[in-house]
């Protein structure tokens, strides 16, 4: 299969890259020996970046960081808010079910785990936080691709019902998750929990989902109003 990594965007990214710790700026000259990248193609891509504040350039043609970034940074900062307000209900989840808790988001195609608490099972589903898995495998993938308006059947019945509980995309595994949204519905991500199928099993899940439906309420006055 053709690699579908995209050159110019790593270029690009090898430019930033080099940024931190050189309060000075960098010259187009620095940045295409430093990089290796030919100086007409530094200049497009400095200026491409410029263009989306990605880069500043000041009147001696030097680049510093762009404002954008610091807006991503400040994105990053209330991931690590969203951590301090779901990391509790996971650990609760966990302990009130013996299973292992989630809270996946989406990105494209892909669902990531973003934060995790594993039962405290010698054997026990597992999956590690930052793992990047296909959306359309899995239980947390179709709770995503349903709150996002996939059509189906499947996708239909989960917006109606508000979850989805079934085997997972290991036979040996089951899960049950919920999405969680802001308070005027805009999709954050989505709660699950997990276990090996033999132990956690329909009475235990639908245990588990009372527990989810209340960490989601907990959540919900948590969170902004809007996405």
């Amino acid at each position: 299969m053709a690699s579908r990594i995209s050159g110019t965007v790593t270029k690009a990214l090898d430019i930033l890259d080099l940024f931190p710790g050189r309060e000075d700026g960098l010259s187009v000259t620095q940045i295409s020996t430093e990089t290796g990248i030919n100086m007409s193609t530094v200049v497009r891509l400095c200026a491409t970046l410029e263009g989306r504040s990605y880069l500043r350039r000041d009147s001696q043609g030097r680049y510093f960081i762009g404002p954008r970034v610091g807006q991503l940074a400040q994105a990053l900062r209330m991931q690590f808010n969203l951590a301090e307000a779901i990391r509790p209900l996971l650990k609760q989840l966990r302990d009130e079910t013996g299973e292992s808790a989630s809270f996946y988001v989406r990105e494209g195609g892909m669902r990531v785990c973003l934060f995790r608490e594993d039962s405290k099972h010698a054997i026990r589903h597992v999956v590690d936080e930052g793992a990047r898995l296909p959306l359309k495998d899995g239980v947390v993938g179709n709770v995503l691709l349903a709150q996002a308006g996939s059509k189906g059947a499947v996708y239909d019945k989960i917006r109606k019902d508000g979850f989805y509980a079934a085997v997972g995309r290991d036979p040996f595994t089951a899960s049950v998750a919920v999405p969680v949204t802001t308070q005027s519905g805009a999709l954050v991500g989505a709660m699950v929990v997990s276990g090996l199928a033999d132990r956690f099993g329909e009475t235990k899940r639908k245990t588990a989902l009372k527990r989810l439906f209340e960490a989601r309420a907990a959540l919900a006055g948590l969170l902004p109003a809007a996405a």
